[in-house]
């Protein structure tokens, strides 16, 4: 779920800058074929950048930057476990514009599905050279290769210029970047400028049939005419003759100009920094959640030894973000897998239970290149060193009050919980392991459990 949420946000974010640089150079422009060439561009790069990882070499375990610090889970005393409190909110709210997703998605291959149905209904004409399909009602409009048309509605002088028109926008698979537009829409439909970049593209497809039908041959005044004699339809998928009438004829007035190719160019290498941007924010975000609770657990451990660990070879290395992270076997949320085996299996000390013991057990596991979940020995780890250069303990299991007013309980009871947390995070199953540069690799987190009494 977090993966879907990430890349909707970085499919908003291109998007937008994408049209932002739209507006600044294409606005006023009219070369209509620089203007597709840019916004199919900004379409597919908005779609494909998120998905592309730079690999800038993910770190192997230096504490300098923190472990994956997952979401601490709450145990109480008398059984009742909070696991879907910090969750639920947000992947109920995810699941909600998912759904809004999909009713748009819908939406689409109901209109796909109706003008093949009128496809299929239509009378076959070939009017002026051109196969045509004939029906009552309709509106002239085309996808693909299918121009449909009311041959009743039209005079014969407007028939053969709307005709004419269909016929560029179907030469020119003006249909595809409409549904391309459709889909990234129904995607990123909380984001405003998805919709702006939707109605340019379509506006800018009139323009470009306009000016394909003047350049061969067709007289202005009396094409003008045609498109005013023409009332605007309905929404639709189809690209409809009578839409974005006075702007058109606005645009078939003014001189079409052939030398703005050179703002393509121009955003290339801002399409390049947008790519290193997204494509490094998606190796690096992993970790920002760690925070400074990592560092005041465990003794405020300061792992600069842990470095010599950079020498040793990728499949003896210890890393804390990695390409592909580890995965729970059939799941696709690992984080709420984990948090759910470990309430039903995390059982309160009874020592515990009789001497109110509360408090939180910060765990550094790793999931190792086979796919065991094990708590390390600390004598497999570089020794630690603190800010002043003093090695210290290596420390895999910390406990710490959960309030500084809060009366430590003795060294039993804080055994206890330790002892409990590490034993139900080595009960866990085998998951995939992480892979770096295509081999599985060790991969440490920390997960912080809170025992406290109901």
């Amino acid at each position: 779920m977090k993966a879907i949420f990430g890349y909707i946000i970085e499919l908003n974010f291109a998007i937008t800058l994408f049209y932002m640089a739209y507006l600044l150079l294409f606005r006023k422009d009219s070369n209509f074929n620089a203007r597709r060439i840019y916004l199919l561009f900004a379409m597919v790069a908005s779609v494909i950048l998120p998905v592309i990882s730079i690999n800038t070499g993910a770190s192997a375990m230096n504490f300098n930057s923190p472990l994956v610090l997952l979401p601490e889970l709450v145990f109480y005393g008398e059984g009742a476990t909070e696991v879907l409190r910090s969750i639920r909110p947000a992947e109920l709210l995810m699941s909600l514009y998912l759904l809004i997703s999909l009713f748009f998605m819908g939406k689409l291959l109901a209109s796909i599905s109706r003008i093949l149905i009128t496809a299929v209904k239509s009378e076959k004409k070939e009017l002026y050279g051109t196969r045509v399909m004939t029906d009552p009602g309709i509106h002239a409009s085309s996808f693909f290769n299918m121009i449909f048309i009311d041959p009743d509605k039209c005079g014969q002088g407007d028939l053969e210029h709307i005709i004419s028109h269909e016929s560029f926008h179907a030469r020119l698979g003006h249909s595809f970047d409409r549904i391309l537009a459709e889909l990234i829409m129904s995607v990123s439909w909380i984001n405003p400028v998805s919709w702006m970049m939707r109605r340019s593209i379509v506006v800018n497809h009139e323009y470009q049939a306009d000016n394909r039908v003047i350049e061969h041959g067709t007289d202005h005044v009396s094409y003008q005419l045609t498109i005013l004699n023409q009332y605007i339809g309905s929404a639709s998928i189809t690209n409809q003759f009578s839409s974005q009438t006075k702007n058109r004829i606005i645009m078939i007035n003014k001189n079409y100009k052939k030398g703005s190719f050179w703002k393509g160019i121009v955003l290339v290498p801002v399409s390049i920094v947008l790519l290193f941007f997204i494509a490094c924010g998606n190796e690096g975000g992993m970790n920002d959640q760690a925070g400074d609770e990592l560092h005041n657990s465990a003794d405020n451990e300061n792992t600069n030894a842990l470095a010599e660990n950079m020498s040793k070879s990728t499949e003896e290395q210890i890393f804390f973000v990695v390409e592909e992270m580890p995965q729970w076997p059939g799941e696709d949320d690992m984080v709420m897998a984990m948090r759910n085996f470990i309430a039903k299996n995390l059982a309160y000390p009874d020592i515990a239970k009789q001497n109110n013991g509360e408090g939180k057990v910060f765990v550094h596991f790793m999931v190792t290149k086979s796919g065991d979940v094990v708590v390390p020995d600390p004598s497999i780890l570089p020794p630690e060193k603190d800010e002043e250069g003093n090695v210290g303990e290596v420390v895999v299991v910390a406990y710490r009050p959960l309030d500084a007013d809060q009366k430590v309980p003795d060294d039993k009871v804080i055994a206890a919980l330790e002892d409990e947390a590490v034993r139900v995070i080595e009960l866990m199953p085998d998951l995939v392991p992480g892979k770096q540069r295509g081999q599985n690799v060790n991969v440490m987190f920390t997960m912080p459990i809170v025992f406290k009494m109901q």
